[in-house]
């Protein structure tokens, strides 16, 4: 079936360019205050000898050949690795369709 035919209803607190009027925000409350996020939970509800528990025991996995354990170990202690990425040049007058 067809595109919908019926008008764009105006929304409440906009201009006709769909921009918020002054005094006028998408987010009344603001920025989330801090705490929120997953991370800062974490941090907050695992102690320093949580910590090392959660190390030694990725630790042991680890030498127990758990591959998943070992990538954790070794993202935090030596970063992620660099990953190459070859770019392939077009000729200009080729037409690249995507």
């Amino acid at each position: 079936m067809g595109m919908n035919s019926d008008p764009i209803k105006p929304v409440e607190n906009r201009n006709s360019k769909g921009q918020f009027t002054p005094g006028n925000n998408a987010n009344p409350n603001g920025r989330p205050k801090a705490g929120t996020s997953i991370a800062e939970r974490i941090r907050a509800a695992l102690s320093e000898d949580d910590w090392t528990a959660i190390i030694a025991k990725a630790t042991e996995q680890a030498m127990a050949g758990d591959k998943a354990a070992r990538d954790f170990l070794l993202d935090r202690t030596e970063g992620k690795p660099n990953q190459k990425i070859d770019i392939t040049e077009h000729d200009p007058d080729e037409v690249i369709e995507i």
